[in-house]
């Protein structure tokens, strides 16, 4: 028989700080190594007619947006609980979703990159790159995203001090 170990929201914020650069570094470096392997970009859109041209910045601006506003759903429904626990683990579901959107559209963009050499899906990925990189999770952000009671704030940071 296993027994489950509960975490701490210490444990809780180092997932979830861990995750979040996992899939930073990930595409950041799968970028980098594009870019790196390319031939030179192109500038000039005249010679470029394919799709990507309007499907990656359409992608990139749906999984902001999309992002963002299951973020914000998700957290509406989850301050309605009482436990911190509860909300901790519901937070890391939702901020990895949020996270994965953002990666989605990166990867995209560096793909129609690799397959175009046109600095247009660059400058998307990089800027989807940065914003991910805006995300990053603290104590703070958890804190105010969760709207703790002053209780659970208080619980919360005596916790996660190091």
């Amino acid at each position: 028989m296993t027994k489950s170990k509960t975490q701490s929201p210490k444990e809780y914020l180092n997932t979830l700080i861990f995750i979040h650069a996992a899939l930073l570094i990930g595409v950041l470096l799968f970028t980098i190594f594009i870019y790196a392997t390319g031939e030179g970009f192109l500038i000039d859109f005249t010679k470029d007619n394919n799709v990507f041209v309007y499907l990656v910045p359409t992608i990139a601006m749906l999984s902001y947006f999309i992002s963002n506003y299951v973020f914000g759903k998700q957290l509406k429904d989850l301050t309605k609980l009482n436990s911190l626990k509860g909300k901790l683990v519901l937070y890391l579901q939702a901020s990895v979703v949020r996270f994965a959107f953002i990666e989605g559209a990166a990867i995209l963009s560096t793909i129609a990159y690799r397959l175009n050499n046109h600095i247009f899906y660059l400058v998307i990925s990089l800027l989807l790159i940065l914003y991910l990189f805006k995300l990053r999770p603290t104590k703070n952000k958890v804190i105010s995203d969760l709207e703790l009671k002053l209780e659970d704030q208080q619980f919360f940071q005596k916790k996660t001090r190091k």
